[in-house]
């Protein structure tokens, strides 16, 4: 990961409503994997729009969560959107509160969107310096501004610390 920097921030709690699957790293990578699906039906059937109460209109976020150990195990991954309140959802949307936490926030590189956050995220499974103090209850992907154009994007990935 070249040219990128790591910051220490620390998010307040958050609330965050979209669809979710439960899934791993090994499943992803044998070609099983729910995530690619996931994010077909969250474009499809238009997801983002559905979310009621969005507390940041052009900002879409993907959370990892329920971790059963580290990046080996199986986790929950929620695609959706932050919101200032949960109203009643519809039956296909769910909700997750992310506690306040400390986090490194990890750039990408600019590029395809479906290339630089697995890009990204092999960068940080192979190196040493974000396996220390990870605390596997959320890690966050979060699209502004800069990840409008799928063939060139920019996004930022928050790993949760102890």
């Amino acid at each position: 990961m070249e040219n990128t920097t790591q910051n220490k921030i620390h998010l307040k709690p958050m609330t965050l409503v979209g669809i979710k699957a439960r899934t791993s790293n090994r499943e992803e990578m044998s070609g099983n994997g729910k995530i690619a699906s996931l994010w077909q039906r969250f474009w499809e059937e238009g997801i983002l729009s559905q979310i009621q109460s969005r507390s940041n209109l052009s900002e879409f976020i993907v959370t990892y969560t329920d971790f059963e150990s580290d990046e080996n195990g199986e986790y929950t991954i929620l695609i959706g959107a932050c919101v200032d309140a949960v109203d009643v959802l519809p039956h296909h949307l769910t909700s997750v509160t992310i506690p306040a936490s400390d986090y490194i926030q990890v750039p990408t590189p600019w590029g395809p969107i479906a290339e630089i956050g697995i890009e990204t995220w092999k960068a940080i499974w192979s190196e040493e310096k974000f396996k220390k103090n990870r605390s596997y209850k959320a890690d966050l992907e979060v699209y502004g501004a800069n990840a409008k154009d799928p063939n060139h994007s920019q996004f930022d990935i928050y790993l949760g610390i102890l």
